[in-house]
């Protein structure tokens, strides 16, 4: 796995961060949104939380994996004159994969495709005129590390908050010992807990993206670099709090 995206790729994100309204749309792909339900819940409680800061959410509801019916809801959200069009599944490369064709297909401009990063290596970003788009992966707990990432961010940014872009992680001290990591950085569902030497942080045992359990019994992220060494219980680390994304 490697980073899909060039340093004026990633220019095309940080350009996307501008002060503007708040309005988004969400849109799903039918074969993922039909197998994985679950995800479809998590996200709709996600975009809750973030109405709560003044974002404008509008479900566009299921979209078929056929080209009509997407570009149906493409245009819909250009329509409605969004800020952001935020599509959840179809973004890898199977057969019904087409989120990222049929954007294509109506003028998206794409700004990188396939991160290195896990969970949600298919991820999309990119532009269709003043519209942002962001495509997340179907997988339950890849779209809402995804959306944790990027779309909060993304859109605290368009409500014009100076502290958006900051770095949101924190120090902590391993309560376990990990890993060494590949070639991508890792997010892994963890739960933290006070100490003498600082917040402690352990992992969960079992880390598939398909297991949203693991998600709502975590309340942080350990942050683990691309080939990041092994590391013992009692070394620092990094996290990234769930309670406030």
């Amino acid at each position: 796995d490697k980073l899909i995206a060039k340093a004026n790729d990633w220019k095309a994100f940080d350009d996307a961060l501008i002060a503007a309204q708040s309005k988004i749309n969400a849109m799903e792909s039918h074969a993922q949104a039909v197998v994985m339900r679950p995800m479809t819940t998590a996200l709709r409680g996600k975009l809750t939380a973030l109405e709560a800061e003044g974002v404008e959410a509008r479900d566009l509801g299921i979209a078929s994996d056929d080209f009509a019916a997407l570009e149906q809801a493409i245009d819909a959200a250009e329509a409605q004159g969004v800020d952001v069009l935020v599509t959840v599944g179809g973004a890898s490369v199977g057969d019904h994969d087409l989120v990222q064709s049929a954007l294509a297909r109506r003028g998206m401009q794409l700004g990188f495709w396939r991160i290195a990063m896990r969970p949600g290596k298919p991820l999309i970003f990119g532009r269709l005129g003043a519209m942002r788009i962001l495509g997340l992966p179907g997988n339950p707990v890849s779209s809402i590390v995804c959306a944790t990432l990027f779309l909060t961010p993304l859109l605290r940014a368009l409500q014009g908050d100076p502290l958006a872009g900051d770095d949101p992680t924190e120090a902590a001290v391993l309560g376990a010992d990990v890993p060494a990591n590949d070639g991508r950085q890792d997010y892994v569902r963890a739960q933290r807990s006070p100490s003498p030497d600082g917040m402690r942080v352990v992992p969960f045992g079992r880390q598939d993206s398909s297991m949203l359990r693991t998600l709502a019994e975590a309340d942080c992220l350990l942050v683990r670099d691309p080939h990041a060494p092994a590391a013992a219980a009692g070394s620092p680390c990094r996290i990234l709090s769930l309670a406030a994304r």
